[in-house]
């Protein structure tokens, strides 16, 4: 855990970092031979979860590496094949040009029952089995080379599931580079720390479903580790609290202000998903006619004045979806109420309110910092951080992945979401959520922490059900009930034990 807040998990490191933490380790007395056994262990715990979820065969393919990793990828496969797997691995190298842990892990995997080595690598890939990428790991140094390329090639057009361990062979885990060529996993799981690299670049395209994992690190080291942030960590997210004499006051009452009539539909996108995120009322002022608009929502035409009288009233407000313009809003640096600003709310000259959640792009958020084009993502995010710092705010920065950057605690990135949700209104309907959430109570940086896992939930159940292609944003309102049913059926309810709706 980290300063204090519960749902902050696993850091997130470069590879060098990773290094150092492991050397120290073994200088300390700690064996590298155990830290290989406990990783295949939780290399095993994944694979038999993604198995069982996708209904694979319990047919297993190794593909092994020289290094460390193959030591990884053989310990698994030493745990699987004890469990009733048949688990085959092929090796690239011959044994003496291997680590001695890998060559101490091939031949206890090879005396284990149920293991066995495959010589042709082209049998790899006809079974529909779960595929274990233990090519490539820490040791990569420029672009991938014979006889590892050809394999990686072939694992990624035979269109197997691929579980990486660490990060996909190929990919630099600090940089998030792909090294001319890289597996393109199913699923990584993640040892002791999430290699920076997912979150950079090509990184989060080859990640697939990421797992984090514990391999037997020291806490002392795990404290002690320099990362450039955490990963959430959902189990321990604050729910909004839920009481049976609710009412619709007392379930927040959250107040928009839009302008355009061009972009009528994003403020209704933002105030229906407030409403379907918990929030008894929604009231929208618009500057122009706003049109037909959901019966639940209360949509008028009215000034910036009217909005700044009814402002007083709500628990929270949203303003910037659907706006038109770009507009500077004095009063609202010494508002209490909290906010959200997104779109053409977001320009360099905005004044932060105290309680405050801003939603920008990449795009919207050059504009906030001014600048023309966008720097290296290691300068981008380390510019975020110094912006939310200044600011004393709490900016989200949407994209895949979207990280949260905080004046109180390292950036959070937050692993989810589907490539659908690339689409326009997605950022409406995260407003809308926010300000539902921080209208029911929740602080700025937890209801930003919960709202975009929620919102990268709904849009992996909309495709689950509707396919990525075609996924519009009303999808993700639609599905936000089940995101908030999927995970908080036995927690949302106050006082009740398990009593879900």
């Amino acid at each position: 855990m980290t300063c204090g807040t519960p749902f902050l998990g696993a850091k997130v490191v470069s590879v060098e970092e990773m290094m150092r933490i492991e050397t120290l380790a073994l200088q300390k007395g700690f064996s590298e031979e155990v830290f290989i056994a406990q990783a295949g262990q939780s290399v095993a715990r994944v694979a038999k979860i993604l198995i069982d979820q996708n209904a694979l065969s319990k047919i297993i393919f190794l593909v092994v590496g020289k290094g460390n990793k193959g030591a990884d990828a053989y310990a698994a496969g030493i745990v699987l094949a004890k469990e009733g797997f048949h688990v085959f691995a092929y090796s690239c190298f011959p044994p003496d040009l291997c680590s001695s842990s890998n060559q101490k892990f091939r031949e206890k995997f090879l005396a284990q029952q149920g293991a066995a080595l495959c010589e042709d690598k082209e049998t790899i890939f006809r079974d529909k089995g779960l595929v274990i990428d233990g090519l490539l790991g820490t040791g990569l140094r420029g672009e991938v080379k014979e006889p590892i390329r050809s394999i990686i090639a072939l694992m990624n057009q035979a269109k197997r599931p691929i579980l990486a361990i660490d990060f996909p062979s190929g990919l630099d885990g600090s940089t998030g580079k792909m090294q001319g060529v890289c597996v393109k996993a199913f699923a990584t799981v993640a040892l002791g720390f999430v290699k920076r690299g997912l979150f950079l670049r090509e990184g989060w395209d080859v990640a697939g479903h990421l797992w984090v994992e514990d391999f037997g690190l020291p806490q002392g080291l795990v404290e002690e580790a320099q990362g450039i942030g955490v990963v959430l960590d959902p189990l321990y997210l604050p729910w909004p609290s839920m009481r049976r004499s609710r009412h619709k006051y007392g379930s927040g009452y959250v107040v928009g202000f839009s302008g355009s009539k061009i972009f009528r539909g994003a403020p209704k996108l933002a105030g229906l998903a407030a409403l379907r995120s918990g929030a008894g009322i929604v009231r929208i002022f618009q500057e122009e006619e706003i049109g037909e608009a959901p019966m639940e929502l209360i949509c008028q035409k009215g000034t910036l004045k009217d909005f700044q009288r009814e402002s007083a009233r709500a628990q929270a407000l949203f303003i910037g979806p659907g706006l038109g313009k770009k507009i500077v809003i004095d009063w609202l640096k010494n508002v209490e109420i909290p906010v959200v600003l997104d779109a053409d709310a977001l320009h360099p000259d905005l004044v932060c309110p105290k309680h405050s959640i801003l939603t920008p792009h990449r795009g919207e958020m050059l504009r906030l910092l001014d600048l023309k084009q966008l720097p290296q993502e290691e300068e981008f995010f380390a510019l975020c951080q110094t912006f939310a710092t200044n600011h004393r705010t709490v900016l989200v920065l949407k994209g895949a992945p979207t990280c949260i950057f905080s004046h109180e605690t390292p950036p959070l990135f937050v692993p989810g979401g589907d490539p659908g949700m690339a689409t326009a209104g997605a950022g409406d309907v995260l407003t809308g959520l926010l300000a539902s959430l921080l209208a029911q109570g929740l602080g700025c940086y937890e209801a930003a922490a919960l709202g975009v896992y929620l919102h990268a939930l709904a849009g992996e159940i909309a495709a689950e059900e509707k396919g990525s292609f075609g996924l519009i944003a009303s999808d993700l309102i639609a599905f936000l009930p089940l995101a908030f049913r999927r995970k908080l059926a036995k927690s949302f309810f106050v006082g009740f034990g398990d009593f879900s709706p």
